[in-house]
């Protein structure tokens, strides 16, 4: 299942083009989906909690959000958003590629500045909050992105390009340091980490064992498992079954497909065991869920 599947179908925008590469959409946990799983890519995102709160997660590191908060995941950082307790939250996602501020004839100074973005190796708090000095002139750029993007009159790209190089401008000016932060897991680690996400992500569909993912890793079982489990807090079969109910709840709420089927091309061979787990993790059987 691909990170855009897990976005809402309605109040999608999605204006990813060769040269713009920049989407938004809303989303509202647990009205669209339950969570977004652990998961990584090349993009830069942003979390605008729009109402209530919940909690994100950036590079292991969990963070409780409410309204008003903006969570800056940097390019490559693993991260995940989920429910906090029985509240509900709305957020905004605006996801781009930091290319769409570099042009063909860009200024070296330009080039250089969104180069050290994308590598940084300092410290900035992944969480914005109101009560930040300078949190209003930051988070009044992506404001008006959003304005921008409420009709996307003509050359709104030139404006919403405009929004983010002063947004960056005060990122890097007043919330980073220089100062590394202590890392949870060194690079090495990190790299393992994102590729096993990245075979479950691309597998799940198929039946994977133990014996099969730690031999993707160059681990041995044994070491694998605790490698797993003291990244995540989880073992990697709960993770595994969690990934596939995930996908499972968003098929039975975006096709017709017979349950059985939805349950087969989620990995689950026994529909018995599947109703189960889902039953355990939703609070109501598959056919309930769907209505």
């Amino acid at each position: 299942m691909k990170l855009e599947e897990y976005k809402p179908l309605k109040e999608n925008k999605s204006h990813f083009t060769t040269d713009f590469l920049y989407n938004t959409y809303l989303c509202s946990i647990p009205l669209d989906f339950s969570e977004v799983p652990l998961h990584w890519h090349n993009e830069m995102e942003l979390i605008y909690i729009k109402k209530g709160c919940g909690i994100v997660s950036v590079d292991l590191e969990r963070f409780i959000v409410h309204g008003g908060d903006l969570v800056v995941v940097m390019p490559g950082h693993i991260h995940s958003i989920s429910q906090n307790s029985n509240d509900r939250f709305e957020y905004e996602n605006i996801i781009f590629n930091l290319d769409m501020l570099i042009s063909r004839q860009c200024d070296r100074a330009t080039l250089e500045f969104f180069t050290g973005i994308s590598s940084f190796r300092g410290y900035c708090c992944p969480v914005i909050t109101s009560s930040d000095k300078h949190y209003d002139e930051l988070i009044s750029y992506i404001d008006e992105a959003d304005k921008i993007c409420q009709s996307f009159p003509c050359g709104y790209e030139m404006k919403i390009r405009g929004c983010l190089f002063n947004f960056f401008f005060e990122l890097v000016s007043y919330f980073y340091s220089a100062k590394e932060n202590t890392v949870i897991l060194s690079d090495e680690k990190m790299g393992k980490l994102k590729s096993i996400l990245n075979y479950v992500e691309n597998n799940y569909q198929n039946s994977i064992s133990i014996g099969d993912i730690s031999s993707h890793c160059h681990f041995s079982q044994s070491h694998f498992m605790k490698f797993f489990k003291s990244c995540t807090g989880v073992s990697f079969i709960e993770y595994l079954n969690d990934y596939r109910l995930l996908v499972a709840a968003r098929m039975l709420k975006s096709t017709t497909l017979a349950i059985i089927d939805i349950a087969s091309d989620c990995g689950f061979d026994n529909i018995s065991y599947f109703n189960r787990k889902f039953k355990a993790k939703y609070g109501m059987p598959p056919r309930e869920y769907r209505k």
